[in-house]
């Protein structure tokens, strides 16, 4: 039996590997970070280019609001320069109200660059916003490259290991590998402890004479009377 826990041991330290491997695996970034990144970032795009087609069709508006003023002007100063109009208060009402027409086009004409200027400053939003998210989608594709190529290396590395593990449990007895399967699932990937010092090396309760010294005499699987975990004395395997 001695033999039998000496590739029980070996069998324990190749699970507890594969473990590692497969944890590895499972805390891989896949990315998740980045692409929330890169949905903030397009998201972002969209709102500012909502934004300035707001404004564009503000400018629209406005355009066409100009060029109507600027026909009722235009006619205004038609009708003051056509000599169709003798009265003199007409004329002085008339020349007043184009007066005040060309200072409102003026406010119109500063209300036109405001636009103009939030337009250039939304172009210049949308070229950030997709320079940003252009940057966030080259860092998640080289994340995602180095994500596959280190996944690929450690489960080709399991696949492995998985192979050699095989190899060993046809050596062990079908009874006594059931058996480390079934403490192995119970007490958490760990079912076999080394006694060190007349000690458990998982639980570091100190052994009883009575344990001791059955794992010297006894052809048998011997568990720990604390942790319930198989015994292994390598003293013994010399």
């Amino acid at each position: 039996m001695h033999s039998q826990m000496g590739l029980l041991r070996e069998l324990q330290s190749l699970d507890l590997y594969i473990d590692r491997l497969r944890q590895e695996v499972a805390e891989l970034d896949r990315g998740e970070r980045l692409r929330a990144k890169i949905e903030r970032s397009r998201q972002r795009l969209e709102d500012v280019k909502a934004r300035y087609q707001e404004i564009h069709a503000e400018a629209i508006d406005q355009e066409l609001r100009l060029q109507a003023f600027d026909e009722r002007l235009r006619r205004a100063e038609a009708d003051l320069y056509s000599g169709r109009i003798t009265n003199p208060r007409e004329l002085q009402l008339l020349q007043r109200e184009i007066e005040q027409a060309k200072q409102s086009r003026e406010e119109m004409e500063v209300e036109m660059l405001r636009i103009w200027e939030r337009m250039e400053t939304m172009k210049n939003d949308i070229d950030e916003a997709e320079r940003d998210l252009e940057y966030a989608e080259r860092v998640y594709q080289a994340q995602m490259e180095e994500f596959h190529q280190r996944k690929a290396a450690l489960e080709a590395e399991i696949e492995f290991h998985l192979k050699e593990r095989a190899k060993l449990t046809e050596q062990i007895d079908p009874n006594v590998l059931a058996r480390y399967e079934q403490l192995r699932q119970r007490l958490g990937g760990t079912a076999v402890a080394v006694v060190e010092q007349k000690a458990c090396s998982v639980c570091h309760t100190l052994l009883t004479p009575y344990i001791l010294k059955r794992l010297q005499n006894e052809d048998a699987l011997i568990t720990c009377e604390s942790c319930g975990r198989l015994l292994y004395d390598p003293t013994l395997a010399q």
